[in-house]
């Protein structure tokens, strides 16, 4: 394990990736590094951040595939409506994929775009401090726009620091990101009563995260992750534990040997949208096993910013998804220049002749979803005979 920064006097060098490194190793190098202006990249064994830093501060952080839809729930508590439905969604030089939205916002509503932008930051570094393993990566970007607040990194972590403690005397609570499953609903209904049971109960389902239904309250994160400590105690919830990343972007993006190991799909890319994680995970493991590239997200917010990076010959979407649904993620779609054309297919298990009509009106593809083990074949058929039309493999032939 590195025990120091691995340049010399104490300098990270760009583009040089530090392993396997301890909280206070990342710190150091970020106290370093706030003096120049550019991006770290930090992975933990569980998320992928990204800081923009300048003049001694942070000016924005964003957690990898969660930009998006974090800064929209943000902004609804100060009463503004999601970001990207109303601004133009660019890829910044500096891969930030919400610095061209905040850059809008700050024009238009600025106190509530800090005060968000803050927010943000705060509960991202809680979450990183609370990891215990990093890889970082430093990449210089002299350009950043001067006319940003500035957050000093010193403030920042004295807050952070003083919060931790209470955290880590949490006996189930761990972490931020953890999601939260109910386990006992009359247990629940006692103890929060009848104003609050339908919002609680409706975000301990197992997907939302601490940060989430604190956010859903208007509550600090830690008045919350107290009370479902108290209520995981009593067997109310569960807090359910973190998953791990599956690969390391910094890794892969230097050619390591994780990277190199794992054979990589060849095929054409294709992007899903979904709110169900079982659904994701047999596109997956269906696509991959025929060849193609596959990216997933659950967050309709953020996946029109995922597209443009992907790049997929084409895209599967459901139409009922919170935050977003798919006819209205399709507009957005289709406002980017580059996503314009590419073809989309709406998958939904409301399989009926309105949403036929509106697939075609929106000139997409249709394909419904398997409500029993019988229909799965026949969805596998449709699956493949979409596939064979819009983005063939190399020998159109799927095994």
């Amino acid at each position: 394990m590195n025990t120091s920064l691995p340049s010399n006097r104490g300098q990270l060098r760009p583009g040089e990736p530090v392993r396997d490194a301890s909280l206070l190793i990342l710190l150091a190098a970020t106290r370093v590094m706030v003096r120049s202006s550019g991006v770290l990249h930090v992975e933990s064994p569980h998320f992928r951040w990204k800081l923009l830093l300048q003049r001694g501060g942070i000016v924005l952080m964003e957690e990898e595939e969660q930009a998006i839809a974090t800064l929209n729930n943000k902004l609804r508590n100060y009463g503004i409506r999601a970001a990207s439905d109303r601004l133009t969604m660019e890829q910044h030089p500096t891969k930030m994929v919400s610095l061209s939205l905040v850059l809008q916002l700050y024009k238009r509503c600025p106190e509530e775009t800090k005060q968000s932008v803050r927010d943000i930051i705060m509960d991202d570094l809680l979450a990183l401090f609370l990891e215990d393993k990093y890889t970082f990566l430093w990449q210089p970007y002299p350009n950043i726009p001067a006319d940003l607040p500035v957050w000093q990194f010193n403030t920042l972590e004295a807050e952070i620091n003083k919060e931790i403690k209470r955290w880590q005397e949490f006996e189930y609570v761990r972490h931020p990101y953890q999601k939260v499953q109910l386990l006992d609903a009359g247990g629940l209904l006692a103890r929060v009563g009848n104003d609050n049971f339908p919002l609680f109960a409706k975000v301990t389902t197992g997907q939302h995260r601490i940060t989430e239904i604190a956010s859903q309250f208007k509550q600090p994160i830690l008045r919350t992750a107290v009370l479902l400590d108290k209520l995981a105690t009593n067997r109310i919830v569960e807090i359910l534990p973190l998953k791990r990343l599956t690969s390391s972007a910094i890794e892969q993006a230097k050619g390591g040997e994780a990277a190199a190991a794992e054979p990589q799909a060849t095929g054409p890319r294709v992007f899903v949208v979904d709110d169900s994680p079982v659904l994701l995970r047999q596109f997956r493991d269906l696509l991959t096993s025929w060849g193609y590239q596959v990216r997933l997200t659950e967050n309709a917010l953020d996946a029109t910013q995922q597209m443009l990076a992907f790049n997929p010959a084409v895209v599967f979407l459901d139409i009922n998804m919170p935050g977003l649904n798919g006819f209205e993620l399709i507009k957005q779609i289709r406002r980017q220049p580059s996503l314009a054309n590419t073809p989309l297919v709406l998958v939904t298990a409301e399989n009926n002749v309105a949403n036929n009509v509106r697939a075609k009106w929106a000139n997409c593809k249709f394909i419904g979803k398997p409500r029993s083990p019988e229909d799965a074949e026949n969805f596998r058929t449709q699956l493949r005979d979409v596939l064979r039309e819009v983005a063939p493999l190399p020998t159109d032939i799927l095994i």
